[in-house]
């Protein structure tokens, strides 16, 4: 319900300024979680059987194909982890962290979905939907991304783990025998 009225100029600048301020203060307050808050385990963030690993994004979406496009948004933060590429060698320490990481993206970006309600407050009806629906449309790109991508991951991780943790086989003088 709009209780602040301004004229078409003013609110035209509000609402750029404060998607600005709404996209930096999220973006940086998140880049602020701490990495052990940060769980990949955590049933929000797993694939669901109807993901098929994350397959039906690039059959709905085609992510393969315009994924590279995205810009990088933790460019914007100092010190910020980047997700965008994977390093030569497959270091498990890393590959973890990059999974901690896609949480803190898709986390970011479902927070951005957020103050599009806002809007409301000094827009009309139709432009208050207009900015929830540009809120959800602007972070839906980079959630799929995470979505499509993370499963590879944690599948890439197994392979490693098993790989760094070959099964052990025992001498038959070291079994024990019931008996």
């Amino acid at each position: 319900m709009q209780i602040i009225f301004l004229d078409t100029v003013e609110t035209i600048i509000v609402d750029v300024v404060a998607w600005l301020i709404f996209h930096l203060g999220i973006g940086y307050s998140s880049s602020k979680i701490p990495l052990e808050k940060l769980n990949p385990d955590r049933k929000f963030f797993h694939t669901h059987k109807w993901e098929q690993g994350g397959a039906i994004y690039d059959k709905l979406f085609k992510v393969r194909s315009w994924k590279h496009l995205i810009p990088n948004g933790s460019a914007l933060y100092k010190n910020a982890f980047s997700i965008r590429r994977l390093p030569a060698e497959n270091d498990l320490a890393y590959l973890q962290r990059w999974l901690k990481e896609s949480v803190r993206a898709e986390i970011c970006h479902w927070l951005m979905i957020l103050p599009g309600f806002l809007f409301f407050l000094w827009n009309t009806v139709l432009v208050g939907w207009l900015m929830v629906l540009y809120a959800f449309l602007n972070n839906l790109v980079p959630i799929v991304m995470q979505r499509f991508n993370r499963p590879r991951m944690r599948k890439l991780l197994k392979m490693l783990e098993r790989r760094s943790n070959p099964v052990q086989v025992m001498e038959p003088t070291e079994l024990a025998y019931a008996g």
